[in-house]
């Protein structure tokens, strides 16, 4: 993509179904410097003009979906219509953004249901993000299309690669400078089991920044609770620090229910959101549970470590 043109971004979207999300949408890709275009069909509007929408999707730089609560106006073809343009532009190898709305889909008809997770299982080998109300839609979309749209975004904190004279975005030079970090420490405790009897054992682990996130970040392609993103590093603790428990005990023979500290913890992901390698992306009308997800950035990085030169 040039820096010196501003990208083409497709929305791909019905007008009946997305409402003023729609124009979310529209903002932010104005506000980072992007064009959208949008055909603006429902059934109403006449004819569908598909050679027009897919010349146009070739033409784009970005593919945006953005679905709502319902799959979409149903074409002739027997898919809806924003289903039918998601599909040529996977077959483009586009750079697709999917924003999937948690929909209600108990008040559904099931054929609906199934359609929708269709279109839902479509999008999931690319960049997809969920959300529930346009405050969230706000944010994941300056979040997600501020590094594709802005890539040339640069700051004194930013650095030059090497070879060549390209600007590395601010949250990558943050992420990279955190991970080159040594180590952070984080406390733990694990119940250890000797002759019937049990001791809460605590123990402080340096991890280093890239094991953490490794443990945390490969469930992280879709969204996941806080509890989940613990629990997955507890599980990592309790398997590959078992003998640093059991060896503060005599005759211990197992370890169980190990727990991270819940400071710093909290600590931990406050890091991450701050290096932009992971985001909140939901929170449940109860207010009690939030979901977290990895920034385009995150999978980046989550990319090299699980594939390094």
């Amino acid at each position: 993509m040039s820096q010196n043109t501003q990208p083409m971004v497709y929305i791909c979207a019905d007008p009946d179904d997305s409402g003023e999300s729609l124009y979310t949408i529209i903002k932010v890709v104005l506000q980072l410097g992007g064009i959208p275009v949008h055909l603006n069909f429902t059934p109403n509007s006449g004819d569908y003009d598909w050679p027009l929408a897919s010349k146009t999707i070739d033409k784009s730089d970005l593919f945006i979906l953005l679905v709502g609560d319902s799959y979409g106006a149903i074409s002739p073809t027997s898919e809806s219509y924003i289903h039918r343009e998601a599909v040529y532009a996977k077959s483009k190898n586009k750079n697709i953004i999917a924003l999937l709305k948690n929909a209600e889909l108990k008040e559904m008809p099931s054929q609906d249901v199934q359609r929708l997770r269709a279109l839902h299982r479509l999008t999931m080998s690319g960049t997809f993000k969920y959300w529930n109300h346009k405050e969230d839609l706000l944010l994941i979309c300056r979040q997600v299309l501020r590094d594709l749209l802005k890539p040339q975004i640069s700051s004194d904190k930013t650095k030059l690669t090497s070879d060549r004279d390209v600007h590395i975005p601010l949250h990558e030079a943050i992420a990279d400078t955190l991970f080159d970090m040594q180590s952070y420490e984080m406390r733990f405790t694990g119940k250890v089991f000797a002759h019937g009897n049990c001791q809460e054992i605590p123990r402080t682990i340096s991890l280093t920044w890239d094991m953490a996130f490794l443990n945390i970040g490969v469930m992280m392609t879709a969204p996941v609770s806080e509890d989940r993103m613990r629990s997955a590093l507890e599980s990592f603790i309790e398997d590959q620090y078992r003998d640093d428990f059991m060896n503060e005990v005599p005759d211990s023979h197992a370890l169980s229910n190990v727990r991270c500290n819940d400071m710093e913890f909290q600590r931990l992901k406050a890091f991450l959101k701050g290096a932009g390698v992971i985001e909140n992306v939901a929170t449940e009308s109860s207010g009690l549970r939030s979901y977290w997800q990895l920034t385009q950035v995150g999978e980046n990085r989550l990319q090299k470590l699980l594939i390094p030169n």
